[in-house]
Parts: C-alpha cells; sequence; structure tokens
C-alpha cells in the first residue's frame, strides 16, 4: 500500500507534508470552531454570554474526551496493527470506535441532561451567566453523539496515513459552522443557543462524510458483524486513548478550578481569559497537528520494530515542532493586541487579555517539546508513561503552581501559572521518553541476541 510505504520509508519532510499537514490543517479547522463562537458572541459586546461560554468550555472538552479515548485509541492500535500486517484487528479496532462512540454519545447527553442544573454551580455560574451557559449546554448535550462519533472516526480514519478524508469532513464541518454563527448569533439573535446548534451541525455533517472516508478503505470495517467488547479489543483500544482523555479530562476539571478562581476577579477577567486563549492557541494546535500527524508513523515503526527509524521520526519531528513554535511566537507577541481586539471591542477585556496571551505565548516553545513527549509514549504504547505525561501539565502539575502562584501572586499569579507547569512538565516527560527509549533499545538488542 502506498500509504504504508510512506510510513515505512518516507523522509522527516514527506511525513511532515503528507501526515502532519492535513492534521495541521484540522487542527486549524479545530481552531476556528472553538474561535467562531468566541468571536461572534464577543462581537455583540456582552460580557456575560461572553463568560458564559467561557465557562461551559470544560464540558465541550470533556466531550472532546470521551471521543478521544475512543479515536485516538482506535487510530493507534489500527497503525500498530498495520505495522504488523493484522488488517483482521483493523476490521474490528475501526468497528468498535463507530459503535462504542455512538453508544457512549447518547449516555453522555442523557446525562448532561439530568445533572444541568448542579453542573451550572460547580461550573462557576452566576445569576447573570447561569441562563446563557445553560442554553449552550443543553444543546451541546442533544448533540452529543455527533460530537463524539465525529471526533473519534476523524483520529481513527488516518491510521493508515491518509489524512485527507479526516481533513475533508472537518473542513467542511468547520466552514458550516463559521457560516451559520453570525446567522444564528447576528441575525436570529440566539446567543449562546445559536453559538452551540452551529457546532452541531457542523459536527454531524463531518461525521456524514467520515461515514464515507471510511467506507473507502478496505482494511476498515463499519459492519456490526466486526464489532466486539472482548477485553482484547475494546481494553486495548480504550487503554492506548486513556492517556490522551485523561489528559483532556483532568483540563477540564482544571479549567473549572482555575475558572472558579479567576471569577472571583470578575466576569471581565473571565471573558478576557476566553479571547487571549482563543487568539494564542492556533501555534500549540499547530504543533500538537505536528505530532499527531506523525503518530501513524511512529506506531508503525514501532510494530514493526525499527528503532532507527523510530527514534529518527520522534528527533526530527520534535525539532521542527520547537523551531516553529519559537519563531511563530515572537511574531504573535508583536500583534498581540490586534488579535485580541479582533474578538472583543471592551478597552478592559484588550488590556488584560494582552496580558494574558503573554503568559501563554512564553511557554509555547517549551509546550511543543512536551506534545512531541507525550506523542512518543501514547503511539508506542507505554499506557503508564503516556497516562503520567499526559496529566502533568492539564493537573497534577497545574493545579498546585496555580493555586500556590495565585496567592502569592495574585491575577498575575494565574497568568503566569501555564507558564512554570509547561516548564516543569516538559523536564519530567523528558525524563519518561528517555527511560522508556532505554526500554525499547534494551529489548531490541536481546532480540538480536
Amino acid at each position: 500500500m502506498k500509504n504504508e510505504k510512506l510510513m515505512r520509508e518516507g523522509s522527516i519532510p514527506e511525513l511532515l507534508l503528507k501526515l502532519s499537514l492535513p492534521v495541521i490543517l484540522v487542527m486549524m479547522v479545530t481552531v476556528l470552531y472553538n474561535m467562531a463562537d468566541t468571536f461572534f458572541i464577543g462581537r455583540t459586546g456582552d460580557a456575560s454570554q461572553l463568560a458564559a461560554i467561557s465557562l461551559a468550555g470544560p464540558v465541550f472538552s470533556a466531550i472532546s474526551a470521551f471521543n478521544t479515548l475512543i479515536g485516538f485509541g482506535g487510530c493507534t492500535a489500527c497503525s500498530i496493527a498495520l505495522g504488523e500486517g493484522r488488517e483482521d484487528l483493523v476490521k474490528k479496532y475501526s468497528s468498535f470506535v463507530l459503535y462504542s462512540s455512538l453508544g457512549l454519545g447518547i449516555v453522555l447527553g442523557v446525562l448532561l441532561i439530568a445533572i444541568m442544573d448542579p453542573l451550572l454551580v460547580v461550573l462557576g455560574t452566576d445569576a447573570s451567566t447561569a441562563v446563557h451557559a445553560a442554553e449552550y449546554l443543553r444543546v451541546l448535550a442533544l448533540g452529543a453523539p455527533f460530537l463524539i462519533m465525529s471526533g473519534a472516526l476523524g483520529n481513527t480514519v488516518r491510521a493508515d496515513g491518509d489524512a485527507k478524508g479526516a481533513l475533508a469532513a472537518s473542513l467542511t464541518g468547520t466552514l458550516l459552522n463559521v457560516a451559520l454563527d453570525p446567522l444564528f448569533i447576528a441575525v436570529f439573535h440566539w446567543g449562546c443557543t445559536g453559538a452551540a446548534l452551529a457546532t452541531v451541525i457542523g459536527n454531524a455533517v463531518s461525521l456524514l462524510l467520515l461515514l464515507g472516508a471510511v467506507r473507502k478503505k478496505p482494511a476498515f470495517s463499519l459492519s456490526p458483524k466486526d464489532f466486539t467488547l472482548k477485553k482484547e479489543i475494546s481494553l486495548y483500544v480504550l487503554s492506548l486513548g486513556f492517556p490522551m482523555a485523561a489528559s483532556t479530562l483532568l483540563m477540564s476539571f482544571s479549567t473549572t478550578i482555575s475558572n472558579r478562581i479567576a471569577v472571583s476577579y470578575g466576569n471581565i477577567v473571565i471573558a478576557a481569559r476566553n479571547v487571549s486563549g482563543k487568539s494564542a492557541m492556533l501555534i500549540p494546535m499547530i504543533a500538537m497537528g505536528i505530532c499527531m500527524g506523525v503518530q501513524p508513523a511512529i506506531s508503525y515503526a514501532y510494530g514493526s520494530k525499527n528503532e532507527a527509524r523510530l527514534r529518527k521520526i520522534v528527533l526530527g519531528v520534535g525539532a521542527v515542532c520547537f523551531v516553529f513554535a519559537a519563531i511563530t511566537s515572537v511574531g504573535f507577541f508583536l500583534f498581540r493586541e490586534q488579535f485580541v481586539a479582533a474578538f472583543s471591542p471592551d478597552p478592559e477585556i484588550i488590556t488584560l487579555g494582552k496580558e494574558m496571551m503573554l503568559g501563554t505565548l512564553v511557554a509555547v516553545p517549551i509546550e511543543s517539546v512536551y506534545h512531541m513527549c507525550s506523542t512518543y509514549l501514547q503511539a508506542t504504547g507505554k499506557v503508564a508513561y503516556a497516562t503520567l505525561t499526559s496529566l502533568l501539565q492539564k493537573g497534577l502539575v497545574f493545579l498546585p503552581v496555580l493555586i500556590v502562584m495565585e496567592r502569592l501572586m495574585g491575577l498575575n499569579g494565574i497568568i503566569y501559572s501555564n507558564a512554570v507547569t509547561s516548564l516543569i512538565s516538559t523536564a519530567i516527560a523528558l525524563m519518561l521518553c528517555t527511560s522508556w527509549s532505554r526500554q525499547i533499545s534494551l529489548a531490541a538488542s536481546q532480540s538480536a541476541a
């Protein structure tokens, strides 16, 4: 197969062009998804609605965690199986992704509706934001099956090195979302309800296109006959997806805690965090896209026991990520006021958002290395190390750092806590990667002997 030849023999530039570039575009599309709601809600000038979708953000992240649990696990499992020449397992893995994500989406949607009122309290909403947050979350709950299935299949469909199907589906859904946002928000005046509805419709369309893309892949299957809950299939997929999913869930929890801390400084601070976060998220998302794009090649090299190629991919792509992040962070720093102002005309939000954006940008180059470490551990199936690495930045390190820095430095502690977290987390991740690399080398030498 052409795609398998690319993963087996392709150079670093070829892998970046053919594997990472489509995923980068998907990540940029994801950024547009996130930016669209914030942009059009922000242009209304209503800080309470802008704060509401920020406070509801952890729930959206939690939903994403579940599609990552199934989708990233499915992608890794399928890539390793292809490297081993086991297409029979690929069919079972891909079918499991489809039907388990459907069931999980239904269960999660019902659960969100059932616990809506206490959930709003936990998220830190007040009288001015609770109504808007509830409107947003109800629509997301009803659309949860589409959100989870599109995300899960979008990850799995690129397991054979072909990311074009995922790109086309994601791009189409996002463009539809961006087109519907001004219609629902500015014309129909549906506010947060309109923002959520545009997101759900975009994901539903992406799902339809992804189903078509998977049907064209002979090694994959959407047949219920190939679906099984046997532990060698289900637990294997879930274990491979667990590190990144756990990271996203912990990030959701950490964001809720940090929002509750930040909200004591006023809704303007919450709104500014949302705007600055969206403005600065493009660089780390692209770096993550570079790493995720080569994940199938890393898994394939690991599955085929090609240690030299495995090392070459990880080190080469890691260097590219760091250089890219460092250069682009400088550019974003120089134009940070324009980025923030594009989302909100409020002078207070612009002033505070500039400072918050700086706090994010200083951490980006180091964070790109962290993403490479996390991808390497997950793609090679080192679940324990991968789980620990994924949890570091999103909570295990972040929450203690946040709490201590906020108490010592107030609002500035909140702003710069991410930079300190990234530095500590990356140092630990590098130590774990070094340890695992030595274990792989030792196993290879013993096998050769």
